[in-house]
């Protein structure tokens, strides 16, 4: 688990911004008037844009990938009961995440988003249930880092950070019952796993289209041979990076922040402008929350109350990172999330138990309260446990300044942002079969 601690590079121009803070004109209204500054908040907290995709070596980016990885993404053969897919909980309608507090994957009804109800499962009838984890956006993804801070290919991934890289994050929601393996492979999540991505490849080398595909997307792979037989191009490593390969280019560069920090000192309002300042200063978000992706990655105990069905260290409870590293001294550590888009993204935290961004600020500024009843001062961030004092029209400020954040892909090709008409797999995208076992001579 890491820890906050201040930096010297970012401490200077901490001190700088509050000894000019009184110089700024302050306007009681949010009609977008600027706040003049001898030096503006883009040169005092060193703003910076976001930097090219960090691509991995063996996964550049190849139109005829990215497709794929499109195609994969939003088809219901990927699921273990052919009704969820990736795009069930990371829907382009909701920001690339579902705007539910928990995920309802496998076996749900009632469409996507808040409108989808947990079900049963039509292998065995038994209720599938919640998702324990908030969904978060796949939106700038590209961009997670690893333990280092550094915008990475090999960055952290979930909330516990239990796998590194978009490649290796694709290949585990098909393995967990609640996401989208369901009852079609019997056991737990670890002794269904393997069966389940065994049985997905199984699947998708069953259906031409997508052998030509892969073929057509990895030509390098697509005779090769190992211990005198050859290797199917459909593999894991294969399915990994198709996905990943589309994942990867959903970057969103063109929020009014993003204007604002390439130079354009119009594009915050007044209120967004004093929000910005706030969370560099007063509100200390941008000790959480830096750089480019407005996030450091750290695992970090905020201390928020737990709702959801919880996970397996304590039965009811979600010990965060200690669910990976079985290490108590993770437990309750969660990643820090980037904020880009985050008013798109509702509700928030690990388990969705804010839902509105007013009251994320309002739990910050009151001292990380209310608390999860097991979690004390001492055992929270050291950032944390004291009031930050702001007043109303501060957090709203701060709320503002959150909200100039948002580009729902503004400059992406429709192509990255929309659902295909159709899938390879010939089942209606996103959500699959409606109810009941597949149909004769499905692939399966």
């Amino acid at each position: 688990m890491f820890k906050f601690r201040f930096r010297l590079s970012r401490l200077m121009p901490l001190l700088l911004a509050l000894m000019l803070f009184g110089l700024m004109g302050c306007s009681d209204d949010d009609d977008g008037d600027s706040i003049s500054s001898p030096i503006s908040a883009r040169e005092r907290f060193e703003l910076q844009p976001l930097g090219p995709i960090p691509y991995p070596p063996d996964n550049p980016p190849m139109q005829e990938r990215i497709s794929l990885g499109r195609f994969l993404f939003y088809d219901p053969i990927l699921g273990g009961e052919f009704d969820a897919s990736c795009a069930t909980c990371h829907h382009p309608a909701f920001a690339f995440g579902d705007q539910r507090q928990l995920p309802v994957g496998v076996a749900g009804t009632g469409g996507l988003g808040p409108d989808r109800i947990p079900g049963n499962s039509s292998h065995t009838g038994d209720p599938v249930g919640l998702t324990p984890r908030n969904s978060p956006t796949i939106f700038n993804t590209a961009f997670n880092a690893d333990e280092t801070g550094e915008a990475t290919y090999n960055g952290f991934f979930f909330w516990d950070g239990r796998v590194k890289s978009l490649e290796v994050q694709a290949t585990k929601p098909i393995t967990s019952r609640v996401e989208m393996r369901g009852d079609a492979y019997p056991g737990d999540d670890t002794q269904a796993g393997d069966d389940a991505l065994d049985s997905v490849l199984a699947r998708l080398r069953g259906i031409e289209e997508y052998v030509q595909r892969f073929a057509a997307a990895f030509p390098d792979e697509n005779e090769q041979w190992q211990n005198g037989q050859r290797v199917h191009v459909v593999d894991s490593s294969t399915y990994g990076r198709a996905i990943a390969s589309f994942e990867r280019e959903l970057v969103t560069r063109n929020s009014r922040y993003d204007r604002y920090v390439a130079g354009d000192d119009n594009a915050l309002t007044g209120a967004e402008l004093r929000g910005l300042e706030l969370f560099h200063t007063k509100g200390k978000c941008a000790e959480c929350h830096p750089g480019p992706m407005l996030s450091n990655f750290e695992f970090v105990v905020t201390g928020v109350q737990q709702e959801g069905p919880g996970k397996a260290v304590i039965p009811g409870d979600d010990c965060g990172r200690e669910e990976h590293t079985m290490n108590p001294a993770d437990r309750y550590a969660f990643r820090t999330p980037s904020l880009r888009n985050v008013e798109l993204t509702p509700p928030y935290m690990h388990d969705g138990v804010l839902e509105t961004l007013e009251q994320v600020v309002a739990f910050y500024n009151d001292g990380a309260l209310p608390r999860h009843p097991e979690i004390s001062n001492d055992e929270l961030d050291e950032l944390l446990p004291q009031p930050l004092g702001l007043t109303d029209s501060e957090m709203q400020d701060i709320v503002a300044f959150l909200k100039s954040l948002t580009d729902p892909g503004t400059q992406l090709s429709p192509f990255l942002t929309t659902v295909p008409d159709r899938v390879p797999s010939g089942l209606v995208p996103v959500l699959g079969l409606s109810a009941g076992p597949p149909p004769p001579g499905f692939p399966g």
